[in-house]
């Protein structure tokens, strides 16, 4: 009997799926206000619109959810020893609002009618950051956590984004409007989702600019700040000197607000120093400067207790975490017209040692300063390098989210010439740590519906209202009565000091 009683309930089910929507096409249309293909929204844009459904065949159903929902899927590759390939699949549900629907809005009963399009209005705010509940892992440090409680930005979905955005098919961050006709089960009263519909949403979240990477020993092997090179005459001749190239990390690359016409552009400083073997070797001739993005994008079907790095998944080798690294070219420049400064040898007045007496009579100009020179001249040099990314790409800020992570690199490859014939040309290359940041639009108010405001103001109006509204009793009236300032003690004045003596003593005059 109870088996019976199942099917017939999974029946009852089936039989109202085919009702709705028996030609198997979604029967649930979203609409967004102001929306068009390829719109990017950030932080604090308002969401509106409505979600219509219709229904061709009569049909019971017992609730409508509609949700503003992001997720992030990867999946990791697994190779057997017998060259069979399984792959391990993760899904991370880090965001969903969903949208309260008033009683009066529903049908009574509720049933939808054939023909009938049945419309329910909703209204999100994309959040500034989620809820501690979305990261419930352990992790090595406390900033590790508040990185992954940050929206990360749509990444991988083709459908929602009309450029490439260089993150592989094996990592996708998707955001996306949901609206469900749910029905219960007779017995076991489990939601059943009966039809769907789906918007997906293109974001990119505020993200603030952060503060210079602190390299580890870890990371060493992943970014070059400064590297120098030997240079020779030629082939059979003496050494030239040695040259020095260095770079400090340059300061974010912050993506305009959706719709600016502001180009994301930074910065980029190279030092030159030039040792010379000899007084008569001149500084080298440079050639081209080029200039690269590094892309690496971090994946993994399990949480990250740390942020992820080439060369930590180097050392510590673990199949459920891979990464995905492509480069983009930015600019290709000549820097032969750059000038040298030459630095002749200076001396370095010190100071004397703390521990000379001032008052030795052996004390002279001499033996407070000490004269140090140095032995060699040395040239210096700085290029400025305009870092503009480029737009026939979707670039997407750095972040770290639980199983998916994005980071970036300004590679710079410097072609150095020696005089001597026959010697081929020098490159040094530096690996600089970058970060994409993202304005937002923290300035944008978001504009209240007519039911937003009128809560708003009732509000206001039951926070001004009195609270005593009833007349005193009688014995209550006329019997406030205020003590004389006579009869309040007043407290006892400090001690004064104006008849005390101070003690004189004597003084030296010897020693004034």
């Amino acid at each position: 009997m109870p088996a019976s009683s199942a099917s017939s309930g999974s029946g009852t089910i089936a039989s109202y799926a085919k009702k709705i929507n028996p030609t198997k096409r979604p029967d649930v249309e979203i609409h967004l206000d102001d929306h068009h293909d390829g719109k990017t929204y950030t932080t604090f844009d308002a969401l509106s619109g409505n979600a219509s459904i219709t229904a061709p065949h009569d049909a019971q159903f017992d609730e409508i959810q509609i949700t503003l929902e992001g997720v992030t899927r990867t999946y990791v590759d697994n190779i057997t020893q017998s060259s069979a390939t399984s792959r391990t699949t993760a899904i991370h549900r880090f965001l969903k609002l969903i949208m309260p629907i008033r009683e009066a809005a529903y049908p009574q009963p509720r049933i939808a009618e054939a023909g009938k399009t049945y419309i329910f209005p909703f209204n999100f705010v994309i959040p500034e950051q989620l809820l501690p509940t979305s990261c419930s892992h352990t992790c090595d440090a406390d900033h590790v956590h508040m990185a992954h409680l940050q929206l990360p930005p749509s990444m991988g979905d083709r459908e929602a984004s009309i450029l490439d955005d260089l993150s592989p098919e094996m990592s996708k961050v998707q955001y996306s409007i949901n609206a469900k006709v749910i029905k219960h089960a007779e017995f076991s009263r489990k939601p059943i989702s009966l039809v769907e519909g789906s918007k997906k949403l293109q974001i990119i979240p505020m993200v603030a600019e952060a503060p210079p990477m602190s390299i580890s020993a870890n990371e060493k092997n992943d970014y070059l700040l400064s590297k120098t090179k030997s240079l020779r005459k030629g082939i059979f001749s003496g050494k030239l000197g040695k040259i020095t190239v260095s770079a400090d990390q340059t300061g974010a690359i912050v993506l305009p607000s959706p719709g600016s016409s502001l180009v994301a552009t930074t910065m980029a400083t190279v030092k030159l120093q030039f040792e010379p073997h000899d007084f008569s070797s001149q500084p080298p001739r440079l050639g081209g400067l080029v200039t690269k993005i590094k892309v690496s994008s971090f994946y993994a079907t399990k949480p990250a207790k740390s942020f992820p790095s080439r060369s930590s998944m180097g050392v510590s080798i673990e199949p459920a975490r891979q990464f995905y690294q492509t480069s983009v070219p930015l600019s290709s420049r000549c820097v032969e017209q750059v000038s040298w400064v030459k630095h002749l040898p200076q001396p370095d007045l010190s100071r004397r040692a703390s521990t000379v007496s001032s008052s030795s009579s052996n004390y002279s100009d001499n033996s407070q300063m000490s004269l140090k020179a140095k032995e060699k001249i040395y040239y210096t040099a700085e290029i400025l390098v305009p870092v503009s990314l480029p737009s026939s790409k979707i670039w997407v800020p750095s972040f770290h989210s639980c199983i998916a992570s994005r980071s970036y690199s300004l590679d710079l490859a410097l072609t150095i010439h020696t005089p001597g014939a026959g010697v081929p040309s020098s490159s040094v290359k530096l690996s600089l740590p970058l970060q994409i940041a993202s304005q937002g639009s923290r300035t944008a108010l978001v504009v209240l519906t007519a039911v937003e405001a009128a809560a708003e103001l009732a509000n206001v109006n039951e926070y001004l209202r009195p609270r005593v509204i009833e007349i005193p009793r009688e014995d209550l009236v006329e019997n406030s009565v205020l003590r004389s300032s006579f009869t309040v003690p007043r407290p006892e004045l400090p001690p004064s000091y104006e008849h005390t003596e101070q003690a004189s003593r004597q003084v030296d005059p010897s020693r004034c």
